[in-house]
């Protein structure tokens, strides 16, 4: 009998992280391998581009909010 309780499960390489907007401060968060340019709501500035797989964080990264 195999026992299941054993196997590891591998974390993603993935997360959401909360970014600061560079012209305004507003906070937005971002899933850090996004499929969308994601602009500023409040300045509409760029604060994630996609880059086809992780994005390029424009914006000061607060803190990582899923681990």
């Amino acid at each position: 009998m195999v026992r299941r309780e054993n196997i590891m499960v591998p974390k993603p390489r993935s997360n959401f992280v909360s970014v600061q907007c560079k012209k305004c401060g507003e906070k937005t968060v971002v899933f850090t391998h996004t499929t969308i340019d994601i602009n500023c709501k409040s300045c509409g500035e760029p604060v994630a581009t996609k880059t086809g797989a992780r994005a390029e964080i424009l914006g000061k990264v607060m803190g990582v909010l899923d681990q």
